[in-house]
């Protein structure tokens, strides 16, 4: 799976959103075929013909004996003996509650006849189809749904709108794709959240290896583990000659099996920048975020700091050391705290590699599943996967977060093959790497990606999708505008549009409630001064907002006039 964001930040304009059809709220009545109708799901279409009226009230006829009581909720021009294709939108406690699929009648005969005409059987699938389509905006002649149809055929179980929202953003249609473009929609698309569920299911995954009897292969899948998330993917420039058997810790040297050794408290490995590395084209060069930290904050950073081991897990942590084969002067270091973190995580991946004997394997999967190492361990893999406290993020961050994220889900994915691990993490991480591959065929066409964060100690999520006027920005002349969606733990939801045009920029914030909306305006101003020293001309505006943003929503009504941002630099705060 090749990630390659060569379509990131080429951006479309918004088109007008599509009204949203009348609705009906109604209870399925009649003793004869209810059952069946109350197993439907939401997605499902029914048509059938109005047998009477009395005002907002209305009787349907779907079929020979079976009726539906339905109240129309808003007015819409019905006729006693017209059929009339519903949408199920919701489906419980008996409660079921409908949408016409056509605004009015005349779009429902051209409909039918369209789908007469392409040789179509005149079904709920075929005429959702067909309502989806004209709801997009898209040509509904012979070719066109004949199209169409073969691919709603091909995913039998797919839901028949979203297809036909895929076709429109040309986006493969595919199981898996159409299973992540509907995670998006819903809103369970987050990485952060795939991230954390993957750090939390390896220590079952090697239990329940080890737990299979296989001692020895369970020691040899800790060490690969160890060493995907050990390597360094950074290559350090002007670095002086390491040696192979000795680590640098914050307050003196230690015997620990490594592969290199730094200056001032760090560990630095050497190792070359993968080959074929991810091509992002022309994204945007910086993107300032909140909260004040270091260099080293950002994902792959230069170096690490060895910090030191908690005082609470020493003890523990120098006994299973010293079961899995370590010196008594390795364990030593580490009850003095005079061992680092980055340190003890290269110990521990050696002695995965050399532990000879069920006994020694056995110790080692006691120290990595240990509370103490799963610290440090999972701590690795957040800062590996998120931007923890960036200043900025930059274009090459970016590419580096994702390069890596496909290298090592993909090293993960062979290393439970090769050890049988078919297990909830191996679903899991199958499913991240499915979620960029789909991210991937979004950037062919529009602007966005995901800003895995953490923000001192906590995790948040981003959506970024940008958009501009296609002939403007060809000039140089035209705005940028930008929709970028977070999810904090403490700020909550917080969805920020912003534009910018010859250096003025205009932010509206969007905020779930009074408490998040005060606790920013205190801070407003910080935003707005070192936006200023960057040279720009600010303007912000703070507002509450209902509604929980959706990234998918703002890409599925943008134009389909695409453009590349060349040579043009964006800032984000929030």
């Amino acid at each position: 799976m090749a990630f390659s964001l060569s379509g990131l930040f080429r951006t479309n304009s918004p088109e007008p959103k599509t009204a949203v059809p009348a609705s009906t709220r109604g209870e399925y009545a009649g003793r004869s075929g209810n059952a069946q109708v109350r197993n439907m799901t939401p997605g499902q279409t029914i048509s059938g013909e109005v047998v009477s009226r009395e005002g907002d009230e209305i009787q349907i006829r779907i079929a020979k004996d079976t009726m539906v009581n339905a109240r129309m909720e808003k007015e819409i021009q019905t006729d006693v003996g017209q059929n009339i294709t519903f949408q199920i939108r919701s489906n419980t406690s008996g409660i079921v509650a409908l949408r016409p699929l056509f605004q009015n009648m005349a779009q429902e005969n051209t409909a039918l006849r369209a789908l007469s005409q392409a040789g179509i059987e005149v079904n709920g699938k075929s005429m959702q189809m067909v309502s989806a389509m004209m709801q997009e905006g898209m040509s509904i002649d012979k070719n066109s749904l004949q199209e169409m149809y073969r691919q709603v055929a091909n995913v039998p179980e797919g839901d028949v709108s979203a297809i036909v929202q895929m076709n429109r953003l040309q986006i493969p249609v595919t199981p898996e794709n159409l299973q992540q473009f509907t995670a998006y929609k819903n809103y369970e698309h987050q990485l952060i959240e795939a991230f954390t569920q993957v750090a939390e299911e390896i220590p079952q995954a090697v239990a329940d290896l080890f737990a299979s009897g296989n001692v020895e292969e369970g020691a040899a899948f800790v060490n690969k583990l160890l060493s995907i998330f050990g390597e360094g993917w950074e290559q350090v420039e002007n670095m002086t000659e390491m040696s192979e058997n000795a680590a640098v810790t914050e307050e003196g040297n230690s015997q620990i099996p490594t592969e290199a050794a730094g200056e001032g408290g760090r560990v630095v490995i050497a190792e070359d920048v993968p080959k074929n590395p991810v091509q992002t084209g022309n994204i945007i060069e910086e993107l300032p975020l909140p909260g004040a930290g270091a260099a080293e904050g950002v994902p792959g950073g230069e170096a690490e700091v060895a910090d030191r081991i908690p005082q609470e897990d020493r003890a523990s942590l120098a006994r299973l050391m010293q079961n899995a084969g370590g010196s008594p002067e390795l364990a030593e270091e580490i009850l003095a705290g005079r061992l680092g973190t980055e340190a003890l995580y290269r110990a521990v991946q050696e002695l995965s590699k050399h532990a000879r004997g069920q006994s020694e394997q056995e110790a080692v999967k006691e120290l990595f599943l240990s509370k103490g190492f799963q610290k440090i361990f999972q701590n690795k893999i957040a800062n590996q996967w998120t931007f923890t406290e960036p200043e900025s993020i930059e274009k090459k961050e970016v590419e580096k977060l994702y390069e890596r994220l496909n290298e090592q889900t993909k090293q993960l994915t062979q290393a439970l093959a090769g050890a049988k691990a078919d297990s909830p993490l191996a679903r899991s991480v199958q499913n991240i790497r499915e979620n960029v591959d789909f991210m991937n065929q979004l950037n062919q066409m529009y602007a966005y990606v995901q800003l895995p964060l953490k923000f001192r100690g906590e995790n948040a999520h981003g959506d970024l999708y940008v958009y501009t006027n296609k002939k403007n920005l060809a000039k140089k002349e035209g705005n940028v505008s930008a929709y970028l969606h977070l999810d904090m733990e403490h700020l909550g939801t917080v969805d920020v549009y912003v534009a910018m045009e010859k250096g003025k920029i205009n932010t509206n914030f969007y905020l779930a409630d009074e408490k998040s909306l005060d606790l920013l305006e205190k801070h407003i101003d910080s935003l707005t001064e070192r936006l200023t020293e960057k040279g720009y001309r600010a303007d912000a505006k703070l507002m509450l907002k209902e509604d929980t943003g959706n990234v998918m929503e703002e890409i599925i009504q943008s134009d389909k006039n695409i453009s590349l941002i060349s040579d043009m630099c964006f800032d984000v705060r929030a």
